[in-house]
């Protein structure tokens, strides 16, 4: 597969039953209606898709289910997030056993970064160890280490599998200083982790966004992604605003927690989660439908 790194790849949740293992159908069921509302990749096993609080044979099993149901129909990004760099690259050698077509790392958690440095020699490694695509992902809200953009430059320059970053900061002014320094690089993506600046990041130059709203709504965020490549700036406000008013639904229980309500709300899988995630409550979801009602979701 001749991958291009652009537009919109869906940090696909990952549904369970109620012994927190991997619920196949559900799962079939969600990626195919991702792919037919046309994502163009698929981001598996990262924030969205509970990667830290899965088990290895259900990560294993996730990343098995999803290479066969997808294909060739796009591409499949999957984390590799880990407490060590040796822990990080072992989680690398089991994703390529399965074929997949990138790998996305954050900086080591636990114990976060000190200094540059680290950061640096981490990812070095990392993408040493693999001839996969390398993904960077900046995530400073759980991981607790910021990636500057000069070190981004950096790494981007020096390892020629080092191809993009996922940018989750939520920080505009980051996003902007990754736009001076990579934007004009073409073997380098730079994809949002933030619906909130999506439209505006795309219409800046970034090449798309791996938004976790686009389990609930992929058709409205690969819609928000072409309108902004297009410059329709009406319809970029037109949608997003309404993926801003969707997005009151991260404020229910945990992030994944809200979404996977939604899912079934809309019929796609259970809303189970990993231990310690609580699912969301009766009444909750009863909110969460009116939300998905009034942004046209659900009928």
């Amino acid at each position: 597969m001749n991958i291009r790194f652009e537009g919109i790849f869906s940090p696909t949740i990952t549904p369970l039953d109620e012994k927190e293992r991997v619920d196949e159908l559900g799962f079939i069921n969600q990626l195919n209606r991702l792919i037919d509302n046309g994502v163009h990749g698929i981001y598996l096993l990262g924030t969205s898709g509970e990667f830290t609080t899965l088990t290895n044979t259900e990560r294993e099993r996730a990343m098995d289910i999803a290479v066969k149901a997808i294909g060739d129909r796009v591409p499949i990004i999957c984390g590799v997030m880990d407490t060590s760099t040796q822990r990080v690259i072992q989680n690398i050698k089991v994703a390529e056993q399965f074929g997949i077509d990138a790998v996305a790392a954050t900086p080591c958690y636990y114990y976060s970064s000190t200094d540059d440095a680290d950061l640096i020699e981490f990812y070095y490694d990392v993408a040493a160890s693999t001839d996969l695509p390398l993904f960077i992902y900046n995530i400073p809200s759980t991981v607790k280490t910021m990636i500057k953009p000069y070190i981004v430059a950096q790494l981007a320059e020096t390892c020629e599998n080092i191809v993009g970053i996922k940018d989750s900061s939520g920080d505009w002014t980051n996003c902007l200083d990754l736009l001076t320094r990579l934007g004009d690089k073409p073997d380098f993506s730079i994809m949002l982790g933030s619906h909130t600046a999506l439209g505006a990041a795309v219409l800046f130059g970034a090449d798309g966004g791996v938004v976790s709203i686009s389990n609930v709504a992929p058709k409205e965020s690969v819609a928000l992604y072409n309108a902004a490549k297009a410059r329709d700036i009406d319809e970029v406000h037109r949608l997003q605003k309404l993926l801003l008013q969707l997005g009151r639904m991260y404020n229910y229980g945990q992030g994944v927690s809200g979404m996977k309500a939604c899912l079934e709300i809309l019929g796609v899988c259970n809303a189970y989660t990993t231990g310690p995630l609580l699912p969301v409550s009766e009444s909750a979801k009863d909110e969460l439908r009116q939300l998905l009602s009034e942004a046209g979701i659900v009928k």
